[in-house]
């Protein structure tokens, strides 16, 4: 550091100096942290991918947001041009809006190749081909449907008949409605980039009305945007972009105080608790909800929100809810108090070792994945207004519910558990930076500068793991039908490529059981077939144009 800026640092307030102190600190720690995470001779492709990303791109990423953050220390120019950015968002929330969907747009093509990689955001992308065609259920030849739809996969993200053949989302449908649009056009990829840009347009909104002053909404479009947690989540296919820009939005209407605002906000609930699961959004509305009971001039307003919950948290929530659980192979016993007690069961833990050292590497995650020092600012003292103060609650309420849930998440860039109240961290920023000046303000603009210098790393890690990951998977061109197998025996995950999101089609993907159980089945069941492409990663078949459209597909 420069003398200058150690001179400055030294006038600074104290909890200012602490706060760069902390966040330097971290920040060195953070590639030290995710490099003692590896395990000396395990093979990068059979780690478990939460693993994985820590120990391998966080590290990198880490690296990365360490070396920003000196660069936009000795760089004043870069603080300045963040400064003069942020105002500019701040007077052009809706263009700045409209660029970001143009930028996150290209993000979901070219870095996520417009390719939903886990089964996370797959199976809804399925299911709304399923409500494309007015159905409920997708159908596949039954004698196949072990190999369309992978056996460790079904009960946990598909549900399947195996009567039928018929197999369908376990998710809940908001996601998947709201995807069904795009199918005949293919655009599945849009629909995040939307959410992002919906949810600066609501950072702005919020921190604006909270702190008088458009420049915070400035500062808080900004933080999001220096974040490559949001950033890279509205490129993908995942559910929690949506309910992060939903929340925003409950919470938005909310605290206006008429009654129709109160009814439109329990209508946006509603659509969140049913975008893939209910957890997300109650855990965001559960202090809301409180703050509105806590007052009696406020209790017809929480009416009105419980009466907006009705049509779309309760009517269609509960029931497909109770739709799938009387479905093909998971209805005997899933409707059964029993059976949903075996399902919390297998959902909530206490924290043992694996859940405590899965949230620590998850902490790091938020840290890593948001600019320099973001996940310190709600520790620096002063007042806050109502809408800081829910948000943080949400934010705090959510890590400490996930503490009590067995799983590591599994892929997703960042943490994105917390992602649907994310928004927290930006707005908290935008109020702060608002109000800062001299010292305090120069370490803004320095967190936000190295975010901004080190998102492009984050983005070519990501575009890289999901090249990667495609690149054991042919992607067979040309004139005719294609069956195509996955090996198994090359990692782990390779069943998350094993995608037929349409049915019929001219594409089926199938688990590779070896080369001679492949060619036993394709002689069985598609004797014209012609063996095209063949190594490690499986084998694509020929077939002839419209083989797999007349394949018998029975119905339910």
């Amino acid at each position: 550091m420069k003398p200058a800026a150690q001179a400055t640092l030294a006038s600074a307030p104290m909890a200012v100096r602490r706060l760069a102190i902390a966040t330097l600190t971290l920040a060195c720690a953070a590639p030290v942290i995710t490099r003692l995470s590896r395990i000396d001779g395990m093979r990068f492709d059979f780690y478990l991918v939460f693993e994985r990303l820590f120990a391998f791109n966080d590290h990198l990423q880490s690296l990365a947001m360490l070396a920003a953050l000196l660069v936009a220390l000795a760089c004043r120019p870069a603080r300045d041009a963040t400064a003069r950015l942020a105002a500019w968002m701040g007077e052009h929330p809706l263009s700045t809006a409209g660029l970001a969907f143009f930028g996150l747009a290209l993000g979901a093509l070219f870095i996520c190749r417009a390719h939903p990689l886990s089964m996370d955001e797959y199976v809804p992308w399925m299911q709304a081909h399923a409500f494309a065609k007015g159905r409920g259920v997708l159908h596949y030849p039954p004698e196949l449907l072990d190999l369309i739809v992978p056996p460790s996969f079904q009960g946990s993200f598909v549900l399947v008949d195996h009567t039928s053949g018929a197999a369908t989302s376990v998710y809940w449908p908001g996601m998947a409605l709201l995807f069904t649009p795009l199918v005949a056009f293919n655009l599945g990829w849009c629909l995040n980039p939307a959410f992002g840009a919906l949810t600066l347009l609501l950072l702005h909104r919020l921190t604006s009305d909270a702190a008088g002053d458009t420049r915070a909404g400035g500062w808080a479009m900004l933080a999001a945007l220096a974040s490559p947690q949001f950033t890279v989540s509205a490129m993908t296919w995942y559910a929690m972009p949506g309910e992060l820009a939903l929340n925003l939005l409950f919470l938005w209407l909310l605290l206006k105080p008429r009654l129709t605002h109160a009814f439109a906000a329990g209508l946006v609930g509603g659509l969140c608790l049913i975008m893939h699961n209910p957890v997300p959004h109650a855990l965001m509305a559960a202090p809301c909800l409180a703050w509105l009971l806590l007052d009696r001039a406020r209790w017809l307003r929480l009416l009105g929100v419980l009466a907006g919950y009705v049509p779309l948290g309760l009517g269609v929530g509960i029931g497909w809810w109770l739709l799938k659980s009387g479905f093909g192979d998971a209805a005997a016993g899933a409707s059964t108090a029993m059976g949903v007690v075996d399902m919390l069961g297998r959902v909530f833990v206490w924290p043992d070792s694996d859940v405590l050292a899965a949230r620590w590497q998850a902490t790091w995650k938020i840290w890593i994945w948001a600019c320099p020092g973001l996940l310190l600012l709600p520790l620096l003292p002063r007042p806050r207004p109502l809408v800081e103060r829910l948000l943080l609650a949400a934010f705090v309420l959510t890590f400490v519910f996930y503490l009590f849930v067995r799983f590591d998440q599994g892929h997703g860039w960042g943490y994105r558990y917390i992602h649907p109240v994310w928004g927290a961290l930006p707005v908290v920023a935008g109020l702060w930076l608002a109000r800062a000046e001299a010292w305090p303000q120069q370490w803004g603009r320095v967190i936000l500068a190295a975010g901004l210098l080190a998102t492009p790393v984050f983005l070519w890690q990501t575009q890289a793991s999901v090249d990667r990951t495609l690149s054991f998977r042919f992607e067979p061109e040309g004139a005719g039908d294609w069956v195509v197998f996955v090996s198994q025996a090359t990692g782990y995950y390779r069943g998350d490529l094993v995608q037929n999101a349409d049915s019929p089609s001219q594409r089926l993907v199938l688990i590779s059981h070896g080369e001679r159980a492949d060619r036993t089945l394709m002689a069985r069941h598609f004797p014209t077939a012609a063996e095209v492409m063949k190594d490690s990663r499986g084998s694509a078949w020929r077939l002839p144009a419209g083989s797999l459209s007349t394949t018998p597909h029975p119905q339910r």
